[in-house]
């Protein structure tokens, strides 16, 4: 527990977050002077609030500077965030394999590994992962192919069976010592893109992969409902995206994969993209009824297929448009964050439930951009300009982590 968490009033704590989100913004330490210019705190305020900082051991890191030649008075105290002090993991566990990034206090990655799932068994691998990465982190955030339930445990999980029943964020602290969070790898994914994507507050999110999950963020937070059910569309009994999906899976006249359709279809075949336009036309309506339902500024499209820019988007947003009778239309666009979402959103995740442990002040946001620094290392996509055929090699992978589902169940569940 923090000394602020513990020991100081809702003012106290909100001062301190301020004196934590100016450190963190800085280029450099700030004296106390400065930070209460920033903070537009008094300076009696920001030096309390530093003290308590400093003697929480977390993450603020003291220095004085040398007194220049002929001024006099004592040289001024400069303070900044340690990034060194605590270490933050986010965890994307998927049905073949688990991927773990750590960063530090600041948000800049230090560290990455994936390992393959070691029968079947989440927490040794998880553990295995971080072992990896060298670090042992003080919070932990976990993106799960299933649905979580209210009590913590996940209850429904078709790409990891073994996880159904088990509360993971209690076994994970136990074994980890750290601050867990466990949480939906699409409703993940979501978060993600709300702080990462163009700006909105309400987004509908369409991961079109293997196969084809929602998730719903509303008020700038993910949208859970009473049984944290929203955005299930796979938990309806017959539910099917397309007629031709087997047990939840995406089929098309080259097989089970899109690659080469796509790159037809890129490349001006009239049949590959009459098949695509015949795709989205067959999943809108569902969409369009989730989209009349919630009413978001946005409609993001995440998954394998989101690299294909308006190969797949333009057939889409006309399909869903000319299904809505009124003016205000969301406008559809790519994810951002094209293989990284699940990981990026637990990562943030991480940051936020455990702020008391990592910053010394609960409730300190996440530094999201800082993210985005490590989701441009090799090996991770950001979405751009629509691809050229030659660059539609890759085109329908999707993340590991997406779930097996059955004929009747189209989520990440």
């Amino acid at each position: 527990m923090s000394v602020i968490e513990g020991s100081s009033s809702g003012v106290r704590q909100a001062n301190a977050r301020d004196c934590v989100l100016a450190l963190r913004a800085a280029a450099g330490p700030l004296s106390v002077a400065e930070l209460a210019a920033r903070t537009a705190l008094s300076r009696p305020t920001v030096d309390s609030v530093l003290q308590d900082l400093t003697t929480s051991g977390t993450t603020i890191l003291a220095a004085t500077n040398v007194a220049r030649a002929g001024q006099p008075g004592r040289p001024a105290r400069r303070f900044a965030l340690d990034p060194s002090a605590r270490s933050i993991a986010g965890v994307d566990l998927g049905e073949r394999s688990v991927t773990c990034v750590v960063t530090d206090a600041t948000g800049a990655e230090i560290a990455r590994a994936t390992v393959p799932m070691e029968g079947g068994e989440p927490v040794q691998a998880i553990e295995h992962a971080l072992r990896e990465t060298g670090a042992a982190p003080a919070a932990i955030g976990v993106a799960v192919p299933g649905i979580v339930g209210a009590d913590g445990r996940v209850a429904r999980s078709l790409a990891l069976p073994g996880l159904v029943g088990r509360d993971l964020t209690h076994e994970l602290e136990n074994l980890l010592e750290a601050d867990v969070v466990v949480e939906n790898d699409i409703k993940l994914a979501a978060l993600a893109e709300r702080h990462l994507g163009p700006p909105a507050e309400s987004i509908a999110y369409v991961q079109i992969g293997h196969r084809i999950s929602v998730a719903l963020i509303v008020g700038g937070t993910i949208l859970q409902g009473s049984h944290r059910l929203a955005g299930e569309l796979g938990s309806q009994r017959g539910m099917r995206w397309t007629s031709t999906s087997r047990r939840g899976r995406l089929t098309w006249s080259t097989g089970d994969t899109a690659r080469p359709l796509l790159e037809r279809a890129a490349a001006g075949d009239s049949a590959a993209q009459q098949e695509i336009a015949a795709f989205c036309e067959e999943i809108a309506p569902r969409i369009a009824t989730v989209l009349l339902t919630v009413d978001p500024e946005l409609v993001v499209v995440g998954g394998g297929l989101s690299r294909e820019g308006e190969t797949l988007l333009g057939p889409l947003r006309r399909s869903l448009h000319r299904l809505l009778m009124t003016p205000e239309r969301p406008e559809v666009v790519a994810a951002r964050l094209t293989t990284d979402g699940s990981l990026t959103g637990a990562l943030g995740r991480a940051f936020e439930h455990g702020s008391a442990r990592i910053a010394g002040v609960p409730g300190v946001p996440a530094p999201w951009s800082a993210f985005l620094s490590a989701s441009a290392s090799p090996g991770v996509e950001l979405s751009g300009p629509a691809p050229s055929a030659a660059d539609l090699s890759v085109a329908d992978e999707s993340p590991s982590n997406e779930s097996p589902g059955e004929e009747s169940v189209a989520t990440s569940s």
